[in-house]
């Protein structure tokens, strides 16, 4: 049978506790034995008494040391388990934010989709709103856990720019499609007709037409920026939490 090293280190204290009990039982045994045999004089019976108490005392000391020892170990253990705990808690909401980024990312894709073309989309597509804008990652929450991350950070704040841009490129194209383009339109007779590009060319003025599709493809470009960006930024937050805290779990995404 083989006790590994780490083992008796750890009950270390136990066997020595142990030891000294058991060497102090024998001394008490045999100096009661001396005693009243009268091998040893009745006035050493005062000085075995003071050696045993004034041991015992030393060993109840000990044992409070290490009891107290051992409460504030745990305290520690407890304290440090609880500070991870709430580090782990402010990256799964950064990842969280991501996710919902992602999301309402895909809720503009998924409007763009509805039209097959870009002179659709310039010209039949309306102003919609099913998604939530207000999300933002707190970065300086996050900067204070990834000290060792510095490149990750920048690139999330960076990311957060190109989706606060996307939004407003949406919000954009909607109030010129609201307050410019769908009235002349309506003016013109041609908001449900079926025109080709040169018609519409022809019937709008040029700020009108151009803006039509300007406006379409910068929010086309920004939501294929953000989608790409986002997701990259979501895999690469979650591996630096999972190398950080390996033994908590992170949120993922959905394949």
């Amino acid at each position: 049978m083989f006790i590994r090293e780490g083992t008796v280190k750890n009950y270390l204290p136990e066997f020595l506790g142990v030891a000294l009990a058991f060497l102090l039982l024998n001394l008490w045994y045999l100096s009661g034995i001396a005693i009243e045999e009268g091998v040893v004089p009745k006035h050493y019976d005062h000085i075995i008494r003071i050696v045993t108490v004034s041991t015992s005392a030393l060993v109840g000391a000990f044992a409070a040391f290490l009891f107290n020892d051992h409460l504030t170990h745990a305290k520690e253990k407890r304290e440090k388990e609880t500070l991870v705990a709430d580090k782990v808690a402010v990256l799964n909401k950064a990842l969280l934010n991501i996710a919902l980024q992602l999301n309402a990312i895909g809720n503009i894709e998924k409007l763009l989709s509805r039209f097959t073309n870009e002179h659709e989309l310039a010209f039949k597509m309306p102003a919609e709103k099913n998604f939530n804008e207000n999300i933002f990652i707190d970065v300086n929450e996050i900067a204070v856990i990834l000290t060792d991350y510095p490149q990750l950070l920048m690139e999330i704040s960076v990311q957060q720019d190109g989706f606060i841009q996307t939004v407003e490129s949406l919000k954009i194209r909607h109030e010129f499609y609201l307050k410019d383009l769908q009235p002349k339109m309506y003016e013109l007779g041609i908001l449900d007709r079926k025109f080709t590009v040169g018609e519409y060319e022809a019937a709008l003025p040029y700020y009108l037409f151009k803006g039509a599709y300007d406006s379409v493809l910068v929010l086309q470009k920004n939501v294929k920026s953000s989608s790409e960006g986002l997701e990259k930024r979501f895999s690469d937050l979650r591996s630096a939490c999972k190398e950080l805290y390996p033994g908590h779990r992170f949120m993922n995404l959905k394949s």
